[in-house]
């Protein structure tokens, strides 16, 4: 057996081949046979010896045969859905933050990864947006939360967003300009700006659509659910829903809203809150 050192074959978005998972005891305890086991650690703590750095974080996945789009581009601190390159051809694998786990570095020293499954930089930077998600997160307050829910409001984004949400690499809530307002009364609104940030780099014009009909969806909600008669709002104003591409938005525009994900919950909540903007 040889040493661990800087030249290792690991690198983070590496999947283990189903015989080193096997080996390991890393498999899936619901999807065996689909049984994705992908390294997370940073490639600089894999560089590292073992005296420096003794274990390897991995997560359990597992193959899926589609898309999400609730949890594709981290919009979901819980689970992701990443696409893995496998030549000109693309597969999916399900991360799920729960099943993280730690092994030995030199459990891998004698062991090769998949070969032929990659990410690109771009998946691999969503792969590490969604690690850090659990650890910077924004928060919405209570009343706002809940009238989402009492309104129907969560589902239906839910819904939208698992038809059009592959492209949209983020949505983002101006919630009061900004400023954090005690809300009690259905008439006291939230004023909200919703902005839907799409990709331009496989296919500009399909995520624009896509991106366009989401929003033409998420009004109609917001009108049909907290609008009286046409013309009253009630609970939560939406301002305005817009749909910009990546290109187009600026940092200081981007740090002055907040990152909505589909698994928010209340501040009183002790789970998991959405990621503040990056």
């Amino acid at each position: 057996m040889g040493e661990w050192d800087r030249n290792t074959p690991w690198r983070q978005g590496y999947i283990l081949t189903s015989n080193t998972a096997k080996s390991l005891g890393l498999v899936h305890d619901q999807f065996s046979d689909d049984t994705a086991a992908v390294v997370i650690s940073h490639d600089c703590d894999l560089a590292q010896v073992p005296k420096n750095e003794r274990f390897i974080e991995i997560i359990v996945g597992r193959f899926i045969e589609k898309i999400d789009g609730n949890f594709s581009h981290a919009k979901n601190v819980r689970i992701l859905h990443l696409p893995f390159s496998q030549g000109a051809s693309k597969v999916v694998v399900e991360l799920s933050a729960s099943r993280k786990t730690l092994i030995p570095k030199c459990s891998l020293l004698d062991h090769q990864p998949q070969a032929n499954f990659r990410l690109s930089p771009q998946e691999r930077s969503i792969l590490q947006r969604w690690l850090a998600a659990r650890y910077r997160r924004a928060a919405f307050p209570d009343a706002f939360e809940s009238r989402l829910v009492q309104r129907g409001l969560s589902e239906r984004l839910a819904r939208i967003l698992k038809t059009h949400g592959v492209h949209l690499t983020a949505i983002y809530f101006d919630l009061d300009d900004g400023n954090e307002v005690h809300r009690e009364k259905p008439d006291d609104l939230y004023t909200l700006t919703i902005v839907l940030l799409y990709s331009t780099e496989v296919d500009p014009q399909a995520a624009q659509k896509a991106v366009e009909e989401a929003k033409k969806a998420i009004e109609a909600a917001f009108k049909a659910k907290c609008c009286q008669d046409g013309n009253e709002w009630r609970d939560i104003e939406l301002r305005e829903c817009m749909a910009v591409s990546d290109e187009a938005m600026s940092v200081s525009q981007s740090d002055k809203l907040k990152v909505w994900r589909t698994d928010y919950l209340s501040l009183r909540d002790n789970s998991l809150q959405p990621m503040l903007s990056e």
